[in-house]
């Protein structure tokens, strides 16, 4: 397993849509607060867990002009 789809499956975790309530709360608890609105947040959330399944699902690129052994 590629470095590149370890990340993207910890994005897929981090980042899923319904954990936005969690991490509101963790860093209320934390005694920050986040500037943005709770829609905000929630496409925010959803550009990093489309981004982290880009980068698990694809697959690795070869450059066509590497000579194959």
């Amino acid at each position: 397993m590629l470095l590149r789809q370890r990340l993207g499956i910890a994005m897929l975790f981090i980042f899923l849509p319904i954990n936005v309530p969690l991490w509101k709360m963790i860093f209320e608890f934390s005694g920050n607060s986040l500037p943005w609105g709770d829609l905000q947040i929630f496409f925010g959330f959803l550009v990093f867990f489309v981004l982290g399944a880009m980068l698990t699902f694809t697959p690795e690129l070869k450059s066509p002009f590497e000579k194959a052994n």
